[in-house]
């Protein structure tokens, strides 16, 4: 018994001692293994050249990408928004949408963002927003991911589609907003009987828009005479809308005397901004900022990295209304204007027009270029004390002429005009710039110094073309907007009227 006991014993201990030599070799080994994979870590290059071409390193094993599959989820949180689609008649979520009517309808500060499914919503009534968001929840309706949405009001003048009733009645207009904080974008309207919208109310946003072939002016912003001067709306902002084709035909005479591509006049209050806007082949003008007696001053308005063209224009080349790229004034009422790095060209009248606005325009880094009448018509009054002779009737009261009108005083900064049928009319204060004068000539002001194209003129220069391109590709209406701008939607003429390296004027809307 005690040897074999004690046999037992010896193999017990040989076992243990066969283990601990077992662990020690083991980590002798693993030792060895990490200097190695050290080495290769502070040589990668040599494990680089190793590698096959085209080879990925992949720090996931085969049996983890098996049971783990990755997969693409939608993150985004919908629990505020309410969906519509051209033919929605669903309960409003993202996978049953609804109408477009009973969307806007169900708008409320917790549910504030109605998306639009893409596709064309065939409309017969005008859309009348009434229902208020405030400055921290905007009430919005854009386009579901940049699809793109039509709101189609079914009156097109094109096929000599005539309606019944006013062409500036409430009920032909496409949208009408009449609460503040609305944020709608990237939305087309068209083919509406009057307006393609109206904004009457404040603090508004308006972007990335299409207004085209309505019965009135693509977008206008005004009060109403109700209205009283301290109430007009004021602080909308439109920003990178297009505005095209839009001709008041459904009048008894002077047809397309009021559509303009966008206008902010007769009723309007301060601060309303337009940025980024085109305007095109509108039958009157491309900006109408006209103000009358009757109703006295609008806020000023600011203009800002936009373009106006061919305007005075029918869509297939017709001669219509007045056509000036940007109307900045009426009736010799003194408003304070700003318009900022913005293009008129080709325009049927004048490119920038103060139209008898004797208050101060301030006009930095614009370019006018090849307008029928002339690029700047920018001096109306050029006398210390002037006589407005026109007259005109207001309600049925015969208005006109006005006396003791002041000298026009405008603010010229890095402007160019270039090419036009007649000599540019200018006054005020003007810094390195260049206004036309007959015969390919120009009245340069380089340094800032009072300027009147009457007694002042500046001294006259010959100036060769300062332009990369004076070729563009307009021929396709419907795809000016997407053609000539960014993917940020800012506009882009490319080449078109982008100056030269060393010249230090004109408007920068280029890549």
């Amino acid at each position: 018994m005690y040897k074999c006991y004690y046999i037992i014993r010896a193999g017990d201990k040989m076992k243990k001692i066969i283990s601990f030599i077992t662990i020690i070799f083991s980590a002798f080994i693993l030792s060895c293994c990490n200097n190695i994979n050290i080495e290769k870590t502070n040589n990668s290059s040599e494990t680089e050249n190793l590698l096959p071409e085209n080879t990925t390193i992949n720090n996931t094993t085969e049996i983890d990408n098996q049971e783990n599959p990755i997969e693409e989820e939608e993150t985004i949180d919908y629990s505020n928004a309410i969906f519509a689609s051209p033919n929605g008649s669903g309960i409003g979520t993202k996978e049953d949408p609804t109408s477009i009517l009973d969307g806007i309808s169900r708008l409320s500060i917790n549910k504030n963002i109605l998306y639009l499914y893409g596709g064309t919503y065939n409309l017969t009534e005008a859309i009348i927003l009434t229902k208020a968001g405030d400055k921290d929840t905007m009430l919005k309706i854009e386009s579901f991911k940049d699809e793109k949405v039509t709101l189609d009001f079914g009156k097109d003048y094109r096929k000599e589609q005539i309606i019944d009733g006013n062409y500036n009645n409430e009920l032909y207009k496409g949208i009408v907003i009449k609460a503040p904080y609305y944020h709608i974008k990237g939305i087309k309207i068209t083919n509406c009987g009057s307006h393609g919208m109206q904004i009457r109310g404040n603090y508004n946003i308006i972007e990335d828009c299409i207004f085209a072939y309505n019965g009135n002016t693509g977008l206008n912003i005004s009060s109403g005479d109700k209205v009283s001067v301290s109430d007009r709306y004021h602080d909308n902002l439109v920003l990178n809308c297009t505005s095209y084709g839009n001709y008041d035909w459904n009048r008894s005479t002077d047809q397309g005397e009021d559509s303009d591509g966008f206008s902010c006049n007769l009723t309007s209050g301060i601060n309303n901004v337009f940025d980024g806007c085109m305007s095109y082949f509108n039958s009157d003008d491309g900006w109408d900022l006209f103000t009358k007696q009757k109703t006295g001053k609008i806020g000023s308005v600011t203009i800002k990295n936009c373009v106006a063209f061919n305007n005075g224009y029918g869509i297939n080349g017709e001669d219509l209304k007045n056509g000036n790229g940007f109307k900045l004034g009426g009736r010799a009422i003194e408003v304070d204007h700003y318009v900022y790095n913005s293009i008129a060209f080709n325009n049927k009248a004048n490119g920038f027009d103060d139209n008898s606005n004797p208050g101060t325009i301030t006009l930095k880094n614009c370019t006018a270029y090849n307008n029928g009448l002339r690029n700047y018509a920018m001096g109306r009054f050029l006398d210390d004390i002037n006589t407005y002779k026109s007259t005109w009737y207001e309600d049925g009261v015969l208005v006109g002429p006005i006396e003791n009108v002041p000298k026009s005083h405008n603010i010229f900064e890095d402007c160019i005009s270039y090419i036009a049928p007649n000599t540019d009319t200018f006054s005020g204060i003007a810094t390195n710039s260049f206004f036309y004068n007959k015969d390919d000539k120009y009245y340069g002001i380089k340094v800032e110094s009072s300027c009147n194209s009457k007694r002042q003129p500046g001294p006259t220069y010959n100036i060769f073309n300062p332009f990369e391109s004076l070729d563009i590709d307009i021929s396709n209406l419907d795809d000016i907007h997407y053609k000539y701008r960014n993917e940020d939607k800012t506009i882009n003429l490319k080449s078109f009227l982008k100056v030269k390296d060393g010249y230090g004027f004109g408007a920068v809307l280029h890549s």
